[in-house]
Parts: structure tokens; C-alpha cells; sequence
């Protein structure tokens, strides 16, 4: 799971440092993106976003991460995340709960899904 959990990693530079080419390399041709407050996007979409458009990432702090295997081709990674991000010009800062999906294609580790929501207050 470290090689999944390497191309997670990647990621989450990449959005971190608005590199596209980077980013690209790490999502699956038919990535479903669901953010904390439901905003669905699809691949394109998401890579405009998030690379110079509406969102910048100033920090993506994982907080508690898991990769398990479905079959020999895809993996979920479950975990939660500190989040600073630039939304529309407001900062934001959030901590979210995650669930990515990931699924061998073109030789490597891609990721084809992730749906977050916003983590519990805590006590």
C-alpha cells in the first residue's frame, strides 16, 4: 500500500504547490470529485479549480490516514485532514474527514474518487 499512499502523497504537493503537469499525473480519467460542502466536480473541472482558479491550497496536514486493498486493482484511503485553502479569495481553514478512491490505470496509481466532509467539532 506505501506505493498508493507515495502517489497520495504526490497529491497532495502537487494541489499544495499548483502544479498542474504533477496533479494530472495523479487523477484517473474519470475522477469524481466531491468536496466537504457537496460542490461535485468532474476531472477537468477539478483541475481547473484547483490549479489556478477558485481554490489554493496553502496546507493539506493529514491527520490520520489508511490505505485498504478491494482487489488487486483498487484501494480506498480513509483518513482525515487539517485544511488551509483559498476559496474565491476567503480563507478557509477546515478539518475534514475523507474517503479516496484509487484504481490501477495506465501503469500507476490514479485516483477516480474522493468525497470529504467536514470533521466534527471537537469537545
Amino acid at each position: 500500500m506505501q506505493d498508493v499512499l507515495a502517489v497520495d502523497d504526490a497529491r497532495t504537493a502537487a494541489l499544495i504547490a499548483a502544479d498542474r503537469p504533477a496533479l494530472d499525473r495523479t487523477l484517473a480519467r474519470e475522477l469524481r470529485y466531491v468536496h466537504s460542502n457537496g460542490l461535485t466536480q468532474d476531472r477537468a473541472a477539478y483541475l481547473d479549480a484547483a490549479v489556478g482558479g477558485a481554490m489554493q491550497y496553502r496546507v493539506i496536514k493529514p491527520l490520520e490516514r489508511q490505505a485498504r486493498p478491494v482487489s488487486e486493482t483498487v484501494v480506498l484511503v480513509t483518513g482525515s485532514n487539517h485544511v488551509e485553502v483559498v476559496l474565491n479569495g476567503k480563507p478557509l481553514q477546515a478539518d475534514v474527514l475523507y474517503t479516496a478512491v484509487y484504481v490501477k490505470e495506465g501503469g500507476g496509481w490514479k485516483m477516480t474518487a474522493w468525497q470529504s466532509t467536514p470533521a466534527p467539532a471537537s469537545k
